[in-house]
C-alpha cells in the first residue's frame, strides 16, 4: 500500500542549532501513529518541519517529503492543506471570539458537510452558539479537529492533543482519532505525552528523545516497558 505521507531525512534547526535529526516516517491510509516523548524531545519541531511551519528568520528544515505519492518541494502549511494535509497545532487552534457555528460555517458553508463532521463530536452540536473562548479545553480540541476535518484531509498531524486536559477527556479525544482513522481512512500522526491513552489506540508508536527517533514499531512489536523506563521516565503501564 502506498503511504499517504512519506518523510525521509527530515532535519530541523533553529539559529543553526539542531532540533530534529534524520526523522523518517511512512503513514498509510487509515492508520494512527503516535509520537511519544518528553517536553523538548523534538515532537513539535518534527511536525512543524514536515509542514514548513517554522519561524522565518530562525527556523530551517531539509529532507524529502511525499504527500499522496507526489514530492513536496518547499513545504508550507497553506499549500499542503490544499493538497490534503492538515496540522492541528499545539496552541491557538481556534478563534476564541467567534462562536462554534460561525467557525464551522466559515470553513464549510455547506450544511450537509458540517452535520457530517458534527456526528463525530455531538457535544459541539450543543455548543454551536457559544464563543470558542468559553469552551472547555476538551471542547476546543474537538472544535479544532472538526475544523480540520471540514477540509477533508487525507493526512492529519496533531500536536499535543492532551495538553492541559484531564485523563478522561484525553481518552475520549484519543478515541475520536481512532475512529477518524478507521471510518475516514485518514492517515494520522499525533505527538503526545499521554502514554497509556496513546498506546490504547495506536497502530504504531515512535519514541523521540533529543530530536531523534530512538524506538519505533507496531504496538505488538515494541518493548513498551523498556521504552517507558529508558526514554520517557514514566511509570510502567
Amino acid at each position: 500500500m502506498t503511504a499517504s505521507l512519506s518523510v525521509r531525512d527530515l532535519n530541523v534547526s533553529y539559529r543553526g542549532v539542531p532540533a530534529v535529526s534524520d526523522y523518517a516516517v511512512d503513514l498509510e491510509p487509515g492508520t494512527l501513529t503516535m509520537m511519544l516523548g518528553r517536553n523538548g524531545a523534538g515532537k513539535t519541531s518534527t511536525l512543524r518541519g514536515i509542514v514548513g511551519f517554522l519561524p522565518g528568520e530562525t527556523g530551517r528544515s531539509s529532507g524529502r517529503i511525499e504527500l499522496l505519492g507526489k514530492p513536496v518541494r518547499r513545504p508550507d502549511p497553506l499549500t499542503l492543506a490544499r493538497a490534503g494535509l492538515e496540522l492541528i497545532a499545539e496552541r491557538n487552534k481556534v478563534f476564541t471570539g467567534m462562536t462554534v457555528d460561525d467557525q464551522l460555517r466559515l470553513i464549510a458553508p455547506d450544511r450537509a458537510r458540517k452535520l457530517e463532521v458534527l456526528e463525530y463530536f455531538p457535544r459541539l452540536q450543543e455548543r454551536l452558539a457559544v464563543r470558542a473562548g468559553l469552551l472547555s479545553g476538551g471542547e476546543r480540541q474537538m472544535l479544532a479537529t472538526a475544523l480540520a476535518l471540514l477540509r477533508s484531509p487525507e493526512v492529519l498531524l496533531v500536536d499535543e492533543l492532551s495538553l492541559g486536559l484531564a485523563p478522561a477527556v484525553v481518552r475520549e479525544l484519543m478515541q475520536h482519532l481512532r475512529r477518524l482513522a478507521d471510518d475516514q481512512g485518514i492517515a494520522i500522526l499525533a505527538a503526545d505525552q499521554s502514554v497509556s491513552e496513546a498506546l490504547a489506540v495506536a497502530d504504531r508508536v515512535q519514541v523521540m528523545d533529543d530530536g531523534a527517533v530512538v524506538a519505533e514499531g507496531a504496538i505488538g512489536e515494541l518493548d513498551v516497558e523498556g521504552v517507558l523506563d529508558t526514554y520517557l521516565g514514566r511509570e510502567k503501564v
